[in-house]
């Protein structure tokens, strides 16, 4: 490799690098955007605080057994299929979530989206296949720190979303699930990712 590209990314991966990167941040603002909204969702739907812990614990129960079935997923059929299977199923996921007329319903687009969102390990992955040997530290870096700034920023939005639903709090879930749905998908499918 060159003097001038040593500590940099090239470019051709820099493209990549970049929708990795967005569709990570979009997954985690997803995920915790609907965290303030959950209790009230819930209790709309006739539930109380038992039935809020679940609807919490169960996405990430999913997330914790579908990990390891993504990565043999994505080690045989490729990284980019793995992400467009478990981003569209966490999208329509998202859907059912905004439109969950009962508990059950509600339970099991968490379900679906926590399984969906085992994907996080392909992309760390896909991260890593991408990149050179000396710039993937840095680029992992990156990752992390868009996984972060969604984190920090997904809760302050589903609160704001909450604020603007006004008299109709369950109006936020489906505007925050449906904004998030249609965003996924079109990050992680561009690009040459």
């Amino acid at each position: 490799m060159s003097n001038t590209v040593r500590g940099r990314v090239a470019g051709a991966t820099r493209g990549k690098l970049f929708i990795l990167i967005v569709t990570n941040f979009v997954d985690m603002v997803g995920l915790l955007m609907i965290l303030p909204l959950l209790p009230y969702y819930a209790n709309e739907l006739g539930g109380g605080g038992m039935e809020v812990a679940l609807l919490v614990s169960s996405f990430t129960a999913a997330q914790l057994v579908s990990a390891p079935m993504w990565g043999r997923f994505s080690d045989k059929h490729g990284r980019k299929p793995a992400l467009l299977v478990g981003l569209t199923a966490a999208a329509i996921a998202y859907v059912v979530f905004a439109f969950a007329t009962s508990l059950w319903l509600l339970l099991l687009s968490r379900i679906v989206q926590g399984a969906g969102g085992g994907t996080v390990g392909v992309i760390q992955a896909y991260v890593a296949d991408s990149t050179e040997p000396q710039n993937r530290a840095k680029a992992l870096g990156w990752l992390s720190a868009a996984t972060n700034l969604g984190v920090a920023l997904g809760p302050p939005l589903g609160s704001l979303a909450l604020l603007m639903g006004g008299r109709d709090p369950a109006s936020s879930p489906r505007d925050c699930a449906c904004s998030t749905s249609g965003s996924r998908p079109v990050f992680s499918r561009n690009r040459g990712t």
